[in-house]
């Protein structure tokens, strides 16, 4: 390889964490853009730190947890920012329902959003704090010289990542649960950062899969953020009585459905070559003589 795998691998990291602190120090981005770019670079970030979780003492799980924890802090606020452009998108239209009820509500989404978003962002520092944590993010995570991942440690991740999400996808019941739906999706976009990262090993097939699994994830969080819109608006307090909330949940199942249509054959076809098979592959990128 043209270039050290492992070094590669702690460039592309130490960008992630670039990235990171921009977004939290850029003044000409809103607040609610600063979070969905936080989150969306903390899964990445997850996603390629799993390939230091074979290294002894190598201090990236618990750089993976303290990640993972500013993105719990974080969910709310992107949820209620989806939220509110779900309800703009899909229900403010709605001539069913009362002109005056669908302003009411759009205003307490919004400002539901704006109050997350002040106290759980700028009012306890977390912008600062998450800005802070990144700094020297590539000397915490060689600190000591630690070891760095080889080719080896990143294949045996990729083929687990498959592994889990290809039993994860086989073992769903003929109805999902919508978070079953939202399970598949973690282990799926877990998977599209860790491909996307080897595509160099051979950009054709890595494209096709990224390709698809780009699509697949998208259609996944398009469900799952269809479900906690619905599950908000049946909580107490944004106005509409029992016959609209009907209403308003038969637009979202048929949604849902719609999207799951399209879902399964693209699931179907990315999951067509069995772990077995998709190793073979792997091997053959990484030029492994075996799988040990």
């Amino acid at each position: 390889m043209v270039q050290n795998i492992g070094n590669r691998l702690v460039q592309a990291i130490s960008h992630q964490a670039e990235k990171a602190g921009y977004f939290c120090a850029a003044e000409n981005i809103s607040a609610n853009q600063k979070v969905h770019e936080l989150r969306r670079g903390f899964k990445r970030l997850r996603a390629l730190l799993r390939f230091f979780i074979e290294i002894p003492d190598n201090p990236a799980v618990q750089l993976q947890v303290d990640i993972r924890n500013f993105g719990k802090l974080l969910a709310p606020l992107r949820e209620s920012a989806v939220n509110l452009d779900l309800f703009e998108l899909e229900i403010a239209g709605n001539r069913l329902l009362s002109e005056k009820k669908i302003r009411n509500a759009r205003e307490m989404l919004a400002e539901k959003n704006k109050s997350l978003v002040e106290r759980g962002f700028w009012e306890n520092n977390l912008h600062n704090t998450i800005r802070t944590f990144f700094d020297g993010f590539e000397t915490i995570l060689t600190v000591n010289n630690s070891e760095l991942s080889g080719k080896i440690h990143i294949y045996r991740e990729v083929s687990r990542t498959y592994f889990t999400s290809f039993n994860l996808y086989r073992q769903l019941p003929a109805d999902p649960h919508p978070e079953e739906w939202h399970e598949l999706r973690k282990k799926l976009k877990r998977m599209w950062y860790q491909l996307d990262f080897i595509r160099f090993l051979h950009p054709r097939y890595f494209k096709m899969k990224t390709d698809q699994l780009n699509k697949i994830t998208d259609q996944l969080g398009d469900d799952h953020d269809l479900y906690v819109f619905a599950e908000d608006l049946s909580g107490e307090g944004h106005g509409f009585n029992e016959e609209e909330l009907q209403i308003i949940k038969n637009q979202i199942e048929n949604l849902r459905e719609l999207n799951q249509l399209k879902l399964q054959p693209r699931l179907k076809q990315f999951f067509s070559a069995p772990p077995l098979e998709f190793d073979q592959k792997l091997e053959r990128f990484f030029k492994l003589n075996s799988r040990t």
